[in-house]
């Protein structure tokens, strides 16, 4: 699928500066490091509408872009990174508890995964308060182009088994190959039609 306007609306700290929208939203959180802006922006076939570093920890806020005035993407803080320590785990939980549970128009979680990794504690803390606001979960596994098939297909299993995500809601991908994205593309339209009914 190729989107023709990506636009971006802004950043947020607080509710009051999250956008005043109806359009479905699509939160997309995960390690940091594990690509969630370099993800936003293959979907949106841009290079750079959102932040991506070599550093970790550079997304901070919550960043919204709108897309084809059809959906809202939300780039969220990657967790799990040790600089800030405590505090910036207590920032980040003051930053997403409330998007969760007041946030009307979420529609999906879209959980960054890093294939070569088994999901983290953190990763597993996203699913619980995803599945506590009873939000649907899109499970995106990154750097697949850094495995063999079969390396993949195992990667695949662990995260399934650890995370409890069923199968069809695991997609690898490849920024690099451009693997993987009509069956991200076409579960994001299933998702977004499924909250439309």
């Amino acid at each position: 699928m190729q989107y023709h306007e990506v636009r971006f609306l802004g950043s947020a700290a607080r509710r009051e500066q999250w956008p005043v929208s109806d359009l479905p939203e699509v939160l997309f959180a995960g390690r940091s490091n594990a690509g969630k802006s370099s993800l936003i922006n293959a979907i949106c076939g841009r290079k750079n509408i959102a932040y991506t570093g070599k550093a970790p920890g550079k997304t901070v806020l919550l960043n919204f872009f709108e897309v084809d005035r059809r959906m809202i993407l939300t780039d969220a803080p990657g967790y799990g990174y040790a600089k800030g320590g405590t505090r910036r785990a207590a920032d980040f939980g003051a930053l997403l508890e409330p998007y969760f549970i007041e946030r009307k128009n979420l529609r999906l979680l879209v959980l960054v995964l890093d294939i070569r990794r088994i999901p983290s504690a953190d990763d597993l803390t996203m699913i619980q308060a995803a599945d506590a606001a009873q939000l649907p979960i899109l499970a995106v596994c990154t750097k697949a182009d850094k495995l063999s098939k079969n390396a993949v297909l195992n990667q695949m299993a662990q995260i399934q088994m650890v995370t409890g995500i069923a199968k069809n809601s695991l997609v690898p991908v490849s920024n690099v190959k451009r693997t993987g994205f009509d069956t991200l593309n076409a579960k994001l339209r299933e998702y977004l039609q499924k909250a439309a009914l």
